[in-house]
């Protein structure tokens, strides 16, 4: 198959980016996928490549065959608005944990609102993918942004758990707020095994020594395993580049929205 000649690919975006949809359509289809990735590439507003990822029928293989920041940019600008769900389920599995060791930690620490955000937009989506994507985020992490915010009141929480007389709507179960309650039914929605693991890391109910030392132990085990899969990312990229300056070029507050002008 004869594929149009690819001249810039900075310009070819704005001139697809003015044409009606449907001959912007066709021209965009009329390219080869690694031309179709070189002017998504190109195009530094994120809410511009959006709009050039809808340009074909289905853009999972682009979306799976794009830089993960790329991505990452995009989906970072519709969260809280539970549009974000419309592509998650493009992701590959891999894709989505290297998001999370990415999106939900600031400062060597987990980033509670950026979780949270996340978390919304996997709720939005059906079962079978929020069960998918939901198994990519460590479970430890989900209960270390939920420890303190959930009460379970009996003193047999793991007789109760394991009988199955517990689940999101159980009476005994206290939330602190809308959004801790929202992110247990999305757990329980999509895996009711993992949810039974939730409430064993969030309650420490595995823990026999003492138990603030061994949480805190875990957390950082966490941390360190999260380092080390990014160390592994970078080095089999051949990637030079500090995590700081990977978070920089995805923070919204240091894009440039505009799209720049040829020079």
């Amino acid at each position: 198959m004869n594929h149009t000649e690819l001249v810039d690919p900075h310009l070819e975006a704005q001139k697809l980016l003015a044409m009606p949809v449907p001959k912007a359509e066709a021209l965009f289809q009329s390219y080869a996928m690694e031309q179709q990735l070189e002017i998504i590439s190109s195009t530094r507003d994120p809410r511009v490549r959006e709009e050039l990822y809808y340009l074909v029928p289905d853009c999972t293989e682009l979306i799976q065959e794009s830089p993960t920041e790329d991505v990452l940019q995009v989906l970072d600008t519709m969260l809280g608005t539970g549009y974000a769900s419309i592509l998650l389920p493009c992701l590959t599995s891999e894709q989505f944990e290297e998001m999370m060791d990415l999106a939900v930690w600031r400062n060597g620490k987990i980033d509670d609102k950026a979780l949270n955000l996340w978390l919304f937009e996997l709720s939005e989506c059906d079962r079978d993918e929020l069960s998918r994507l939901l198994t990519q985020i460590d479970i430890r992490v989900l209960a270390i942004l939920l420890r303190n915010r959930i009460e379970l009141n009996t003193d047999f929480k793991a007789l109760f758990i394991e009988a199955g007389l517990v689940d999101p709507s159980y009476a005994g179960i206290e939330y602190a707020d809308e959004q801790s309650k929202a992110i247990i039914e999305a757990v329980w929605e999509a895996d009711e095994d993992l949810f039974i693991h939730l409430l064993y890391e969030i309650f420490a109910l595995d823990k026999e020594d003492d138990v603030d030392i061994e949480i805190e132990a875990a957390a950082e085990r966490v941390k360190d395993e999260r380092d080390e899969r990014v160390q592994e990312r970078d080095q089999a990229a051949g990637i030079n580049i500090t995590e700081e300056e990977v978070l920089q070029k995805v923070d919204l507050n240091n894009l440039e929205l505009d799209e720049d002008t040829e020079k």
